[in-house]
């Protein structure tokens, strides 16, 4: 609780990018519900003489497609497959950075040799070439792409874990655990993982938008999610190139959405990182620019004094 008031206090913007997650959850847990046109057979109902209708027509708020699907329910849908997207390679690319990056530094020696060896060989190679050959062997689907992006995300996420996680080893109190019998779990559990949590978080919530446009850059190749699945990404690189200057409605409503989630997770990640890093407890992000400015003005009289004195 008290986490959330210094939240909604100090970040607002951060709190209300929060919000606006939320309500994209709600949209896609409740899709079935929300949508005006309802999916059957897994499509989405359609009407030729509705096609290509401009937004704010009659029936169709952000208008229509190239088959006459309502572009509103269509976004609605959609929404439930960026959200398990982005929720799945998010927490798998997550898990295996910590996994693989506290593993390395605590450990050390050898093993953490031999790793980040593995690291750099899975960072020369591009990664849409390691997408596309990871896609051809498992074929399209969600679940297939929740692998091909988070392993390979996750593992060269992991250096920058490995680097935070190096810094907290070698601290006073993982030495004094060490001296004290604790053993390797202990300590990566106990005193590593919570001091780099904040760093965990912003690099988790700065993913979620890429996901999306990773997603979207894989439909345009051809390896996505399955042939009639509703996505954001699909739409764009699909009917959304064709009709870019006759219909550009059709790729601007799931452009501006990809934006605004990209640009709400990423604040949202700022502002847990902020209320939660203590370093930057007392700095000057958490002061308003009233406190701050009376912080300058009394650090000014102080050196003024100061120097009187040294003149007398």
């Amino acid at each position: 609780m008290k986490f959330w008031k210094e939240m909604f206090r100090k970040k607002t913007l951060s709190a209300i990018c929060f919000l606006f997650l939320l309500f994209i959850l709600f949209v896609a847990i409740f899709a079935d519900v929300i949508a005006p046109t309802k999916m059957v057979g897994g499509m989405i109902q359609s009407s030729l003489v509705d096609a290509k209708l401009p937004p704010l027509s009659p029936g169709h708020l952000l208008g229509t497609d190239e088959r006459g699907v309502d572009l509103l329910s269509y976004m609605i849908y959609g929404a439930r497959t960026s959200v398990i997207l982005c929720l799945c390679c998010t927490i798998l690319q997550t898990i295996v950075s910590i996994i693989l990056g506290i593993l390395s530094a605590v450990l050390g020696g050898a093993f953490d040799l031999i790793l980040q060896r593995i690291v750099d060989a899975f960072g020369c190679i591009p990664q849409m070439l390691l997408l596309l050959l990871m896609m051809t062997i498992l074929g399209n689907g969600i679940p297939q792409m929740v692998i091909a992006m988070a392993v390979p995300a996750g593992i060269g996420g992991s250096r920058m874990i490995r680097s935070a996680a190096f810094a907290v080893k070698d601290s006073g109190y993982c030495k004094n655990s060490d001296l004290l019998g604790g053993g390797f779990i202990w300590k990566s559990v106990k005193h590593v993982l919570p001091n780099i949590m904040p760093l965990i978080i912003i690099s988790a919530a700065g993913s979620l938008g890429a996901v999306i446009m990773m997603e979207a850059s894989m439909n345009f190749l051809g390896y996505g999610v399955a042939p009639g699945t509703p996505s954001w990404g699909a739409i764009i690189t699909s009917q959304g190139r064709t009709h870019m200057f006759d219909a550009p409605w059709i790729c601007l409503v799931p452009g501006i959405a990809i934006t605004i989630l990209t640009f709400a997770s990423c604040m949202f990640g700022d502002g847990v990182r902020d209320v939660l890093d203590p370093r930057l407890k007392g700095g000057v992000g958490s002061y308003n620019s009233k406190k701050l400015k009376k912080v300058l003005e009394k650090l000014a009289e102080e050196d003024a004094q100061t120097a009187m004195e040294n003149i007398a």
